[in-house]
């Protein structure tokens, strides 16, 4: 039990602290797409984007796809270059970006498991693996929600429109991931 509670610890730590700044800002630009009257559709995608995190964890973790460590960061650069494509060029949701958010939790549960790696080691222990998915999925909805709950008000204090807010928040996700890459 004891490895539950620190596993789920460390993947909470590090999904929230500022060394994970991609992850931090593709949650903040997803929680920014929404408002608090979009609560179902908002947690089907946080849903299919933790669904997709545990499917790439999974694959990474059992050494069903490998990949080196430079892939994997270019992947965490892509999925942010997606988001904040999705947050410039749609004002709604579709089925088709339900699959993408799965994708894109594919592309971050490799990211995490370069994390998960070098803390917990290689080998499969399940205690492990399920405190470190849950306390990734507990740090994907926090991040996600308190986004959106930010934005909601600044949207009703400022009277700001919610698509101009996306567009500031995937301006600057463009930037980091170009950062990131050069």
């Amino acid at each position: 039990m004891d490895k539950l509670f620190y596993s789920f610890e460390i993947a909470f730590k590090h999904l929230c602290q500022f060394s994970a700044i991609h992850q931090i800002l593709f949650l903040i630009i997803i929680g920014a797409f929404f408002s608090f009257k979009d609560w179902k559709t908002y947690l089907l995608i946080v849903l299919a984007l933790c669904s997709g995190s545990i499917l790439g964890l999974s694959l990474a973790i059992f050494k069903a796809v490998s990949l080196t460590k430079e892939t994997i960061n270019l992947l965490a650069i892509v999925s942010l270059i997606i988001v904040s494509l999705n947050g410039i060029f749609s004002n709604r949701i579709t089925t088709l970006h339900y699959n993408i958010f799965v994708l894109i939790g594919i592309m971050q549960g490799f990211v995490l498991s370069l994390h998960y790696k070098a803390i917990l080691g290689s080998s499969f222990k399940f205690t492990s693996y399920l405190g470190y998915n849950l306390g990734s999925f507990s740090s994907f909805l926090l991040i996600s929600f308190l986004s959106l709950l930010v934005c909601t008000l600044i949207i009703t204090v400022f009277k700001t429109d919610k698509h101009k807010i996306s567009l500031v928040l995937a301006g600057l996700g463009l930037g980091v991931a170009s950062m990131m890459y050069f």
